[in-house]
């Protein structure tokens, strides 16, 4: 895993570089998934409904959830947004 230091600029934008966005599929004007983790902040590309139906295959069974439905609920509006 490579580190590329970028600028973020006096509205907290950060410039992605192009080598970095090709690589993983970030678009011009597209959307992209950001979260923090462990004081990281990791950027991904969009997720399409059907790698978000692979994602939550096997989450709701009976018993007991796997994953809490309000973070189901927040998954799934996030790919809603992207559509």
């Amino acid at each position: 895993m490579s580190v590329e230091e970028v600028d973020v600029d006096d509205k907290g934008r950060v410039l992605i570089p192009k080598e970095v966005r090709d690589k993983v599929g970030l678009k011009a004007g597209g959307k992209a998934r950001m979260k923090v983790e462990n004081e990281k902040i990791i950027i991904m590309p969009p997720i399409s409904p059907e790698e978000f139906i692979e994602e939550m295959e096997g989450c709701i069974k009976e018993g007991t959830p796997k994953i809490s439905p309000l973070k189901l609920k927040e998954i799934w509006e996030t790919v809603e947004k992207q559509e």
